[in-house]
């Protein structure tokens, strides 16, 4: 996404009036490649972390989310589906190509630190698969790219609430326009800010040292969490 796109981070690679431009050239076979090498090498982690005996008695059964809990807080993402929570817009509400490609749905019962890790984890897994049927699709699209738009594009007056879904959780996006130039409101909701509340029931009573087991587990990024 980076070579496609430019951005490191922020690829901004869909937009209104379609994509900014065409893909390099050998762009999807180099995409393959990296999807492949990610699956090859991808095992070796697993192997060396997940059933690793240290690794398990620093995680399994620390930082307990209840289902109940995670619902409460407004949990989503790999921390809500450890929990029990069977949740993925990708699935549930499909957007994009989504519908259009097998979404499997990660989820554990115990809502310990090693649950949310292994969901994350096994959720890599599945990415891959999805990234490798986008591709299988990309070689069949075809059409113009950086479609002319009007220098001035104006939401329609009212409002609209969209949704997606996130490697740490659900974000929400919530707009009203008076048919201006300029959103009127712009209201987000992100995943971490509603994952970083459950841990005022996580951390009380908990060991010192098992924080950094917590902390690591509940996936947050700070930049979200200062709304």
């Amino acid at each position: 996404m980076e070579e496609a796109s430019g951005g490191r981070m922020h690829y901004m690679f869909n937009r209104v009036g379609g994509l900014k431009e065409e893909v390099p050239a050998g762009w999807t076979r180099r995409a393959r490649e990296a999807i492949d090498t990610v699956r090859r090498r991808l095992p070796d982690l697993d192997n060396l972390i997940r059933r690793n005996d240290i690794f398990m008695a620093r995680t399994v059964g620390v930082g307990v989310l209840s289902a109940a809990d995670a619902a409460r807080w407004g949990a989503s993402g790999p921390v809500a589906r450890a929990s029990g929570l069977d949740f993925d817009l990708r699935r549930d509400e499909p957007y994009l190509a989504y519908g259009s490609l097998s979404v499997p749905v990660v989820t554990r019962k115990t809502g310990d630190c090693h649950a949310r890790f292994e969901c994350m984890l096994d959720q890599v897994y599945v990415s891959l698969d999805l990234a490798q049927q986008c591709l299988d699709r990309v070689d069949q699209l075809h059409g113009p790219v950086n479609v002319r738009l009007p220098k001035v594009v104006k939401a329609p007056e009212g409002h609209t609430y969209a949704w997606t879904e996130n490697p740490t959780g659900v974000n929400g996006y919530y707009l009203v326009s008076r048919g201006e130039k300029t959103p009127w409101r712009m209201k987000l909701r992100t995943a971490s800010h509603a994952n970083v509340q459950a841990l005022s029931t996580l951390l009380p009573g908990c060991l010192v040292p098992d924080m950094v087991a917590v902390l690591g587990s509940m996936f947050f990024v700070v930049g979200d969490v200062d709304k």
